[in-house]
C-alpha cells in the first residue's frame, strides 16, 4: 500500500523524492506492533499532509506559486499582466488567492505575465468547483465544472472568453450522462 503512494506521490510532484525518502524512513523506524499501529498511522497521515501542504503552497509542478496580493498588474490588451512585487519582469508561474480560512480559492498559470494554461477555481471549503485553461487572458478550450462531492457536473469547451462551444455533456451526481448540448457560434 505504501510504496504505490509513494510512486503516486513522485508522478504527481516531480521533487517529492526527498519527501518519499523521509516518508520510508519514517516507517522504517516506527516499529510496527499492535500498540503502535495507530500512532504509525497518525505520523504518516500527518507527514504526508503536512508535505503536501508545504509542497503546495511554493510550487506546482516545478512552477514557483505567489499569492495574487503580492503582485502588481498592468493593463494589457484583454485583462492585465501580472508582475510579481519587487520586479519588472512579467511573472511566470502560478498565481494563486485564498479565503479568509485559507483554503485556495483559485489557482491561475501566467507565462509571461498573462494567463495561458490551466486554472482551478475551488469553494470557501476547499472543493473544487471548476477547472479549464487560460489562452492569451481568456478563458478557453477544454472546461470542467463539479459538484461539491467532486464528481463531475459537466464538460465542454469554451470559446473567447467562456462562450460555451460544440458538445457539452452534462452529468448527474453518478457520473451518468443526462444531457448533451451543441452550441454553435
Amino acid at each position: 500500500m505504501y510504496k504505490n503512494l509513494l510512486k503516486l506521490c513522485e508522478l504527481i510532484i516531480p521533487d517529492v523524492k526527498l519527501i518519499t525518502n523521509s516518508f520510508r524512513l519514517l516507517i522504517e523506524i516506527i516499529p510496527l506492533n499492535k500498540n503502535k499501529i495507530m500512532k504509525r498511522k497518525f505520523l504518516i497521515l500527518w507527514f504526508l499532509s503536512s508535505s503536501f501542504t508545504f509542497l503546495a503552497q511554493t510550487e506546482v509542478k516545478g512552477q514557483e506559486m505567489v499569492p495574487m496580493y503580492d503582485t502588481y498588474q498592468k493593463a494589457y490588451k484583454l485583462g492585465s499582466v501580472y508582475y510579481k512585487t519587487g520586479t519588472k519582469i512579467p511573472y511566470t508561474g502560478v498565481l494563486y488567492g485564498k479565503y479568509d480560512n485559507g483554503n485556495y480559492q483559485t489557482m491561475q498559470e501566467y507565462v509571461d505575465g498573462i494567463g495561458n494554461g490551466k486554472w482551478i477555481d475551488f469553494n470557501p471549503e476547499g472543493v473544487k468547483e471548476c477547472e479549464g485553461t487560460y489562452v492569451d487572458n481568456r478563458v478557453e478550450g477544454p472546461v470542467k465544472f463539479f459538484y461539491e462531492d467532486g464528481s463531475l457536473k459537466s464538460e465542454g469547451q469554451y470559446l473567447h472568453w467562456k462562450k460555451p462551444i460544440g458538445l457539452w455533456k452534462y452529468y448527474d451526481k453518478a457520473g451518468n450522462v443526462v444531457h448533451t448540448m451543441t452550441y454553435t457560434r
